[in-house]
């Protein structure tokens, strides 16, 4: 009986050896995890890391670990400035940070967040400045000598100026702090800016698996790393991927305007920034890629491009000119010399050319496509002689920017774009837009009126027998245009026209036509399968531009461009 005893006695310390020994180990893990080295695991994220990857956290603090603890709104507050800064809206960010900040001085989410936001701000006052480095210094004392607390001296290091030193602050940050996350987006923005592109691209990957992939700023970066690098392949594939999830990002769009233009693609490109200053008017980097079409060349070693598409097209031209003059009745040569034109914007002499093959043989494979891809509008700066602004895309930017209260209308609305849908009640219309600023002309009409200096605007809004909106009218009157234009386009059309360009994208040009009784009109048109507008000025009235907006299912059919006078006339 004795060893059956011994056994269940030895049996019995061996389990309680085991027990003691696993409490040991699930106690040193969870130790481990609080005091030790630990690590993120990242999961899959398209083109993130690899799934399972590892990032060390290092001295990485948890800044919003007491978020779940203030009250509702406060967490609301910080969710929506966080999301707002991704989207580069700092300013407005640090108006909310603040205001949370003021209630709650000590909270570190709050102080965290608006640093970041107020380091990204260009210019900041006195005052702003003043309260950056008082909240700076309180996150320091917290979170003395770590990486958090070097990444806080590399972003005053380069606000002063000392570049070298930021970067090597920033360096050392995400060394001693490699989950962090505002670190590794400032050290891969240090490397793009130094034209380090496989850096900034590899922390740009990272950047994505950290925030999930919920973050634009991490695919801009490696987007423009990838551009930056010359592989335009891998560039446009993370473009279409990205702008699925953030369509109207402008710095993604820009990038897709300029791979249009690597391949010569001019008229997507313009489109692609129109539709980004439709949007953000005050995008600089836009403006100047419109004011450089065509003028681009690809990046990277490995490109082929050591012309830009322009030069390249000019290149065409020098050859296929002698050619052409030599056999003119080689039409293939003569299209192929239109179309170099107009790769190399050149849209006057390319129409020339294609007008040229449809008078000899008007059944000419899609020649009157080729007539129309020259025939669209493509603005020119105009000289002023009338001491209006020179600039075009600043003056429309300037426009936008006197736009008040009094006028009613910002961009996307002037010139009588309504966000209403067609077939709307009046009830619903107004809704949106207030009747106080409408008076009736006549049953189902109304029109609103007002100056922004120098032009007088007067949009007439029209509802059909059965009470649906389905018609805008606009006229707008320069004060101080010059009558003696001498045929040529007016500011006022050239403006306008630019301005609705941004709005609608580009339109076709009619050219001037003329019209019964002595009427000339020159005119630009916008079709959608929805919506058809035509802006029009009207020889020998330069101070006037006319507009209407239609519901195009409510017009009558075969209608002809003198068709439309009656209806730019109206009111």
């Amino acid at each position: 009986m004795s060893i059956p005893t011994t056994f269940a006695r030895k049996a019995a310390y061996v389990f309680l050896i085991l027990c003691f020994a696993g409490l040991v180990a699930i106690g040193g893990y969870r130790v481990y995890n609080i005091y030790g080295p630990s690590n993120v695991s990242v999961g899959s994220v398209p083109y993130g890391l690899a799934a399972g990857s590892k990032i060390s956290r290092g001295d990485t603090p948890d800044v919003f670990k007491d978020l779940s603890k203030q009250p509702v709104q406060v967490q609301a507050e910080l969710r929506r400035s966080v999301e707002l800064m991704r989207n580069r809206n700092y300013k407005a960010a640090h108006e909310i940070l603040q205001s949370v900040v003021i209630v709650f001085p000590s909270l570190l989410p709050a102080l965290w967040c608006d640093v970041n936001a107020l380091f990204e701000i260009d210019s900041l006052s006195a005052a702003d400045s003043e309260l950056l480095d008082k909240m700076v210094s309180r996150l320091q004392t917290v979170h003395p000598s770590t990486g958090l607390s070097s990444y806080l001296d590399s972003r005053k290091a380069y606000r002063m100026g000392n570049e070298n030193a930021s970067f090597e602050l920033a360096r050392l940050a995400v060394s001693k702090a490699p989950a962090l996350y505002e670190a590794r987006l400032w050290l891969a923005t240090l490397f793009y800016k130094n034209g380090r592109f496989d850096q900034a691209a590899e922390n740009a990957q990272m950047l994505i698996s950290l925030s999930v992939g919920e973050d634009v700023r991490a695919y801009e970066l490696l987007a423009k790393a990838y551009h930056g690098q010359g592989k335009l392949d891998s560039c446009e594939a993370l473009l279409d991927f990205a702008l699925t999830q953030y369509p109207i990002d402008g710095e993604l769009q820009l990038l897709k305007g300029f791979l249009s233009e690597y391949r010569g693609h001019f008229d997507v490109a313009e489109k692609i920034y129109n539709r980004i200053l439709a949007l953000s008017p005050d995008f600089v980097k836009a403006t100047e890629a419109l004011s450089t079409l065509g003028e681009k060349v690809a990046p990277g070693a490995g490109s082929l491009a050591t012309l830009s598409p322009q030069d390249r097209a000019q290149v065409a031209v020098d050859i296929l000119e002698p050619m052409v003059a030599r056999y003119p009745e080689n039409l293939p040569l003569r299209e192929a010399l239109g179309l170099a034109y107009l790769k190399g914007r050149i849209f006057d002499q390319a129409k020339a050319q294609f007008m040229e093959i449809a008078a000899q043989d008007p059944d000419y494979p899609d020649i009157a496509q080729r007539i129309k891809e020259a025939s669209a509008v493509h603005i020119v700066p105009v000289q002023n002689n009338a001491g209006l602004a020179s600039d075009l895309n600043r003056a429309v930017d300037s426009l936008r920017g006197k736009l008040g209260p009094s006028t009613k209308h910002d961009f996307t609305t002037m010139l009588g774009h309504y966000l209403v849908r067609y077939g709307a009640s009046p009830k619903e219309f107004f809704k949106h837009y207030s009747i106080t600023n409408f008076r009736p002309v006549k049953t189902n009409v109304w029109q609103e009126s007002f100056y922004d200096p120098p032009y007088m605007h007067k949009y007439t809004v029209v509802f059909d027998s059965l009470n649906r909106f389905n018609e805008v009218h606009v006229s707008v009157f320069d004060s101080s245009a010059n009558s003696n234009h001498l045929g040529m386009a007016p500011e006022v059309f050239t403006r306008l026209l630019k301005q609705n360009s941004r709005i609608s994208g580009i339109g076709n040009s009619t050219g001037e036509t003329d019209c019964d009784d002595g009427v000339v009109i020159d005119a630009a048109v916008w079709e959608t399968q929805d919506n058809f507008e035509i802006l029009a000025r009207f020889i020998g009235k330069p101070q006037e531009v006319r507009m209407v907006r239609f519901d195009k299912k409510a017009l009558p059919p075969g209608l002809k461009l003198c068709d439309y006078i009656p209806y730019l006339n109206q009111y």
